[in-house]
């Protein structure tokens, strides 16, 4: 995302938004629950706040993660992956060119990039509608090139570059994450989220 949307009001952000994930507002739509934001300082940090999360899954949970090139959707995944108890976190690289890995961990987590698919079919043809009824925990990168595909009740989590620090983060590291539902089944698992600097949380 622009740094320009950053800054904008959440009426406009959500506008913007919802070329990418067009559900019907207050049905299936992601505002069904608030958006929840936080901020964190370093890739490490983002890393733990995946492994937070992660650690409370219960399997068939689909996160789709929005953001652009660098912004640490495969550092989410590494720890996302490290929270369901897999000893071999650190092999969890971006599956640009083979599309899909299998970790193993208390759960099964699937790990799809759709970068560089031509249509959301290709996804599809990798069997991800039989993975979504498999109890798996799926992970989509670029989900937003294959949102058709995606269930309501998905959990989207988008990783922009922040310029906002408390001093504690290097130039460059801060992120923000913003996650979303169409379902309020995230709600208080995201509520239970921290990071060293609480003053980089919000809902709105």
């Amino acid at each position: 995302m622009s740094q320009a949307r950053l800054g904008a009001e959440p009426q406009a952000y959500g506008e913007w938004l919802k070329q990418f994930f067009p559900f019907p507002l207050g049905e299936i739509g992601i505002f069904s629950m608030d958006r929840v934001a936080r901020l964190t300082q370093s890739a490490e940090e983002t890393f733990e706040l995946a492994r937070q999360l992660g650690e409370g899954f219960e399997g068939g949970e689909v996160l789709a993660l929005v953001g652009d090139l660098g912004s640490g959707k495969t550092t989410f995944t590494r720890g996302l992956v490290c929270g369901l108890g897999c000893a071999d976190y650190m092999r969890v690289n971006s599956p640009t060119y083979v599309l899909e890995q299998i970790y193993q961990g208390r759960l099964v987590v699937r790990h799809y990039d759709a970068y560089r698919l031509g249509n959301p079919d290709e996804l599809d043809e990798l069997g991800f509608e039989e993975a979504l009824a498999s109890g798996a925990v799926l992970v989509v990168e670029w989900a937003d090139r294959v949102e058709e595909l995606m269930p309501p009740e998905r959990l989207l989590v988008e990783l922009s570059f922040s310029g906002d620090s408390t001093g504690a983060g290097e130039p460059g590291n801060c992120r923000r994450l913003t996650f979303s539902s169409g379902s309020t089944i995230w709600t208080d698992r995201l509520a239970g989220l921290e990071t060293d600097e609480d003053e980089g949380a919000d809902n709105y």
